[in-house]
């Protein structure tokens, strides 16, 4: 037997234990060990049943992603599954924690299984661009019917216990331990004598899987697979479930997962899958604990305040929230309940979960009530003078361990820090809206910032369930940065040229973003970027045309939804973007007054313009030192400003394309258009050496 996978006989039950920490993730030491304790069981008199069981916190986790890039070791998955399903004597899998992907698979070609009650289980492969390759498209219709498998697979979600016994995934809910729950199972089978009873030898239930209404439940989910294939790949795999015996169907479901592996899609989704496990990784970054944050304050009750407090409150530390008045402080509190309460609406959380989450935040006025955190975050209006002011202040009343962090999306974090004694444990803390629910946390290292507080900033995101981007102190940082300079301001420059809105829009949606640039200007709040801009320019200059129509629609007080109208025109009531007939004559006159002609513009070169940027400025941000590595504004761009992750994000996006095809078209464009489209050392460097940022980012290690 091997170090992962035990056998030993329990009465009339062979128990095969996998034990592969942390989370028993199959490769071919599981696969082996498995094929060897199947050859005991098989060759023990004594045993009538074999149960599957993991140590540990969790069944099968899925397979080991590290060997999808190469060839599977013998045995192989199929290998190993088909001899589970043709055991003589009965097979139970007994599933806790998480089964998932090839995890499920495996349970799937045994001939029964149970979950303890707490159990979760899917088929999670579509997040990663893969079609299940271990048997899953060919068993999960045969047990549970193809409508309801290709559901499943589609979604990629978990189910819980309850929802798998009821579609027939499983067969009973077990109590106790997984192992004694398992044999108590087992020995019942025994004493029924219970037969053998293979997956591959069922039908597959048919009903609700015909063409028009597969077709209908595909639009439904148009929006969230919106630019993806996966979905068709897979739909193609358990067709064959439908046509074909069990082999016939594995060979089938083998050619169309190897090909998913192959396609850009997928190569994309699991470049996202590793980089973001890799962006807490700092290069030179000395190994040290973080220090504990057991309190924490947020300053400002406004809408990034009360989010940040719900994160921080989700998380278990207690918060406070405070605000200059108590009319605001009551009002943040208000939305912060509403919040909770529509949680609860939507069955993701239990009214005593609500009161337990509500109990966490305490409101307060004034800054002294900051005194008890190991972490205050200020979350104010970006104003560098507001900022710098509070900051100040707060380093008179906090301990001096006590982190000082800004939630500031461009303003320079060693200037704010100038105005503490502790430039050390200043640090930005970039959350996105809304705070509780987006995944990015953008940590910004000012020019004091010490290893410590960026070590501690780093477990605050994985405390918070959000992933930590490391990002240098530059103007706009890394996301804001290339939004402002690239792809914002391209799509502003398209207007002028003559664009329509709507067209631009749709055009960027196609690619898959849930929103087009101009949409999402108006959704956030032109004046959100007008005051941007308006600090920036404190400091800095740009060269016109910069912004010239989102800051004039600004200064008319046209804010977008909230004001009803901005880019685009908003009825009461309805988010709906309407044509806006007076800011499409705004744009003409500001196009007229630049002597910009008017053109047809195509969805191709709108789609060209808007992406190319984004490679190029980031470019320049790994030439600054401002992102460490390609993969991290990968993640910054997938996780916090829509990117579609099927491809990749920007960096990846322009490895896909070719940087010798992306420097010719930035350097067309240079020549076209001037200055912000000037190419990054970088990316001219990578290109002529027939280079790409994967390969950059290898030797940053």
């Amino acid at each position: 037997m091997s170090s992962t996978v035990s056998f030993d006989v329990r009465g009339d039950v062979g128990v095969i234990v996998i034990d592969r920490p942390p989370v028993n993730a199959i490769d071919v030491s599981v696969r082996d060990g498995v094929w060897k304790a199947l050859d005991k069981a098989l060759g023990e008199p004594a045993v009538k049943v074999i149960l599957l069981a993991c140590a540990g916190r969790t069944f099968l986790s899925g397979a080991d992603l590290n060997e999808l890039n190469g060839a599977i070791e013998a045995p192989t998955y199929y290998d190993t599954l088909d001899r589970l399903e043709a055991s003589p004597k009965p097979v139970v899998a007994v599933l806790h924690g998480t089964a998932m992907g090839g995890g499920l698979e495996t349970a799937l070609a045994c001939h029964y299984r149970v979950a303890v009650a707490d159990a979760r289980m899917g088929m999670p492969e579509i997040t990663l661009g893969i079609v299940p390759g271990a048997g899953g498209t060919q068993r999960m219709p045969r047990l549970i019917g193809a409508r309801a498998a290709l559901e499943m697979m589609i979604a990629g979600a978990p189910i819980d216990a309850a929802k798998a016994k009821a579609l027939g995934v499983i067969d009973a809910i077990i109590e106790g331990s997984p192992i004694e729950g398992g044999l108590t199972y087992a020995q019942q089978l025994v004493d029924e004598g219970a037969p053998v009873r293979r997956t591959g030898d069922r039908a597959v239930d048919t009903a609700g899987f015909s063409d028009s209404e597969i077709e209908a439940y595909l639009a439904s989910q148009a929006r969230a697979l919106k630019g993806r294939t996966t979905q068709f790949r897979t739909l193609e795999a358990i067709k064959a479930s439908t046509k074909l015996p069990l082999g016939d169907g594995l060979k089938a479901e083998d050619v169309i997962s190897q090909a998913s592996l192959k396609d850009r899609e997928g190569l994309a989704l699991r470049h996202i899958f590793f980089a973001e496990r890799e962006v807490g990784k700092i290069p030179g970054l000395p190994a040290m604990d973080p220090e504990p944050i057991r309190a924490a304050a947020v300053v400002g009750a406004g809408t990034m305040g009360g989010g940040i407090a719900m994160s921080l409150a989700n998380s278990g530390v207690p918060t406070v929230l405070i605000d200059v008045s108590q009319a605001a402080l009551d009002r943040g509190i208000a939305v912060v309940r509403g919040n909770y309460e529509v949680t609860v609406q939507r069955g993701r959380m239990t009214p005593a979960e609500l009161e337990q989450r509500m109990g966490l935040i305490t409101g307060a006025v004034g800054l002294e009530n900051a005194k008890g955190a190991d972490v205050v975050i200020e979350a104010v209006f970006e104003d560098m003078d507001l900022k710098k002011k509070i900051l100040a202040e707060l380093d008179k009343v906090t301990p001096p361990h006590t982190i000082l962090g800004s939630n500031t999306s461009t303003l320079s974090v060693t200037e704010l820090a100038s105005v503490t004694n502790r430039p050390e444990k200043v640090v930005g803390l970039h959350f996105f809206s809304p705070a509780h629910v987006m995944r990015l946390l953008e940590i910004v290292r000012g020019g004091a910032t010490s290893s410590q507080t960026l070590v501690t900033s780093l477990e605050i995101a994985r405390k918070l369930k959000k992933i930590g981007v490391v990002s240098g102190d530059a103007f706009g940082f890394i996301g804001n940065r290339m939004m402002q300079e690239g792809y914002f301001r391209e799509a502003e420059q398209l207007l002028l040229e003559g664009a329509g809105a709507a067209q631009i829009d749709s055009a960027v949606e196609a690619l898959g973003f849930a929103m087009g640039p101009n949409k999402v200007n108006d959704m956030a709040g032109v004046d959100v970027g007008y005051k941007v801009r308006e600090e920036l320019f404190k400091h800095q200059t740009r060269p016109g045309p910069y912004f010239v129509v989102s800051d004039a629609l600004a200064a008319q007080g046209k804010f977008g939804q909230k004001t009803g109208e901005g880019v685009f025109l908003y009825h009461p009531g309805d988010r709906t973007a309407h044509p806006n007939p007076a800011t499409e004559a705004l744009i003409a006159q500001l196009a007229a007054d630049r002597k910009i002609a008017s053109r047809k513009i195509t969805d191709a070169e709108i789609q060209e313009r808007c992406m190319l940027p984004l490679v190029n400025v980031g470019a320049q941000l790994l030439d600054e030192g401002i992102a460490y590595r390609a993969k991290d504004i990968d993640v910054v761009w997938t996780s916090g400003y829509g990117f579609p992750r099927h491809l990749g994000g920007p960096m990846f996006y322009g490895d896909t394309l070719g940087l010798a095809h992306v420097l010719e078209r930035v350097e067309h464009y240079h020549k076209l258009l001037g200055h912000y489209w000037k190419p990054a050392d970088l990316l001219v460097k990578l290109a002529r050496e027939g280079g790409s940022f994967e390969a950059y980012d290898a030797r940053q290690k």
